[in-house]
Parts: C-alpha cells; structure tokens; sequence
C-alpha cells in the first residue's frame, strides 16, 4: 500500500495539477516567458500525443479496455504523456533557473516518473523513452517559438 502512494506521488510530479500551478505563478509573478513557454510547450506535447495515439495506437501493458475515442486515447500507450510533460517541465524549469543542481534534481523527478510508470505497467519501456526524449525537444521548441513570436 505504502510503495503504490508513493508511485502515486511521483507520478503526481508531471499531473496537470501541478503544471497548471506553475503556469499560474508564473503569470502572477511576472514571468510571462515561463508562462507561455509552458502553455506553448503543453499544447504542443497533447497534439502530438493525441495524433500519435490516433495514427499508431499500442495497448498499455495492461491492456486498458475502452469503449469510445477518449477512451481509446486514454488506453493508448505510445508515448507516455506523463514522461513527455515530466521531461518538458523539467527542461523548461531547467533552463530557466540555469542552476546545475536544479537541473539534476529536475532530470532526476522526470525519470523517477517515467519508471514508475513502466512500474506500474502502464508503459513499455519504449514509451517512456520515447516521451522524455520527445518532451525534451518539445521544450526547446516552445522556447524558440516564445522567443520569435511571443516575447
């Protein structure tokens, strides 16, 4: 009981929950860069995942049923979204705190949920490589798009 919390908890580091309270204090902070870098980078990475899902579907590990198309996205396990929102997150905080040891700690939450995500076999190992690789890219494109078109 104990172990699935905390996989829970870890997963929780790239929930949308948290993401949309860093969107939300760094639009009241001031930091508008962050922010629209991160609305940018988070739109970018769920159209991705959604046509990805819609033109190459895989079953999770542990063959979700579905009975409609949320469904059928929500059972979809190419490539793990979770591991993609970690990794752009992680980058993007990354890169804007430009602090070694931050970044460590960043890269380290990304790949603790990409783990627990195989762990609790919701993904092949490939999806979540796929979706860190995947977010890290993501988030140098939404920060070159803020950069060119937004800033």
């Amino acid at each position: 009981m104990m172990l699935e919390e905390n996989l829970q908890d870890l997963k929780g580091l790239a929930g949308n929950p948290l993401i949309v309270v860093a969107m939300l204090l760094a639009l009241i902070l001031g930091k508008l860069v962050l922010f629209w870098q991160l609305i940018v980078g988070f739109v970018i990475a769920y159209a991705l995942t959604i046509t990805v899902r819609l033109l190459f579907f895989r079953r999770r590990p542990d063959k979700q049923a579905y009975h409609n198309f949320i469904g059928r996205f929500d059972a979809g396990s190419f490539p793990s979204l979770h591991a993609m929102r970690a990794s752009l997150f992680a980058t993007l905080l990354s890169l804007y705190f430009s602090n070694s040891l931050l970044t460590a700690l960043f890269a380290l939450c990304a790949v603790a949920v990409g783990i627990t995500r195989v762990v609790q076999k919701r993904h092949f190992i490939s999806d979540v490589i796929v979706g860190l690789i995947v977010g890290v890219l993501i988030a140098f494109v939404s920060v070159w798009l803020v950069a060119r078109f937004i800033s």
